[in-house]
């Protein structure tokens, strides 16, 4: 279930109700209720409604109890679920408008100064102008700098520092943590579905969880996960102008350069040392102790302890012998043309 500190949840529907709003056809076993929208890899997805567009993504619910599952056609012959099953052509679609009108984001009124219900340590230190929401909470010794605004229900631990024109929403935060100047933590991730009425918004449902020790660079933008959790583990450190896309997870003292990009759901594991400007492709794993040289464009993963770079990354010892290869060529191409 979404986090009720971020989000609105609505009465359930039945499974029939559902199937009509995402416009899928029901194959099976109408009866049951939808209260929440969920993913195959929740451990209970009984009241839920998720949807597969992969046979392995179809393999998880086998045999489970689920609220209401859309897929396509050849798909939903192979499922073998208990609860009922709807079918359309783009299962994503679906999904996205019943989880729309499941759930919603907490009101937000943005006004100047801290909500009576928010609870704010005596000797946290405000700047001008900052906005603390409904049930915020930030611990002692903290400092936040003029002009940020702390959505609803935000946890901020003790002895954070918060610089000027932060904004942070849907998160959960450790101790001693820095976020710099302009920085925007928990905005909704990328995530946009075709549809006839154009592109349809998928609800990012999900938090950003971050650990203790945690710095934050400048004008660098984290987004909060889909339905699952965007995580920044203990230690981690991140350079300015740096996107964190949804869902992704970041181990212990990671640290990540200016400029970079990574893609949602990637894994990134605990001591990765990202150069700058490097760009990561979406659900990709990044082993322990790997270094990914500058402006590397990542599209597979990496193992532990590796070094890649170059665009595609590989390994880097091959990049830099691929690079030799291919200047010798150029030059021994523009001898012979000269000769």
């Amino acid at each position: 279930m979404p986090d009720p500190r971020f989000y609105l949840t609505s009465a359930p529907m039945t499974a029939r109700a559902a199937a009509k709003a995402a416009g899928a056809v029901l194959a099976s076993d109408p009866d049951s209720k939808v209260a929440r929208a969920g993913s195959v890899d929740d451990a209970d997805v009984s009241d839920a409604i998720v949807f597969v567009e992969k046979a392995a993504h179809a393999s998880k619910l086998a045999d489970r109890k689920v609220g209401l599952c859309l897929a396509d056609e050849a798909l939903a012959k192979s499922l073998e679920i208990d609860g009922p099953v709807a079918v359309m052509g783009s299962p994503r679609l679906g999904f996205a408008r019943v989880a729309g009108l499941l759930h919603s984001e907490r009101p937000f009124e943005a006004k100047a100064g801290i909500h009576p219900s928010a609870k704010v340590a005596a000797d946290v230190t405000l700047g001008a102008g900052v906005i603390i929401g409904e049930d915020a909470e930030i611990g002692e010794g903290g400092a936040i700098g003029p002009n940020v605004v702390i959505g609803p229900g935000v946890v901020i631990g003790p002895g954070a520092r918060i610089g000027a024109t932060v904004s942070i929403t849907h998160a959960l935060i450790g101790a001693r943590v820095v976020i710099l100047s302009g920085a925007r933590v928990g905005e909704p991730g990328f995530g946009f579905v075709p549809g006839s009425e154009g592109l349809v918004r998928i609800p990012q449902l999900g938090r950003v969880i971050i650990g203790d020790d945690v710095d934050i660079g400048a004008n660098t933008a984290i987004d909060r996960g889909a339905l699952g959790d965007t995580v920044l583990s203990d230690g981690v450190k991140i350079d300015n102008l740096v996107q964190i896309g949804h869902n992704v997870k970041i181990g212990r003292c990671a640290v990540i350069a200016a400029q970079c990009g990574v893609s949602g759901s990637t894994v990134i594991g605990a001591g990765v040392m990202m150069g700058g400007q490097v760009g990561l492709a979406d659900h990709l794993e990044i082993g322990d102790g790997a270094q990914i040289a500058a402006k590397a464009g990542v599209m597979s993963n990496v193992p532990p302890g590796e070094t890649w770079g170059g665009y595609p990354a590989r390994p880097i010892r091959k990049w830099l012998r691929d690079v030799a290869a291919v200047s010798k060529f150029v030059e021994t191409r523009s001898a012979k043309k000269n000769a």
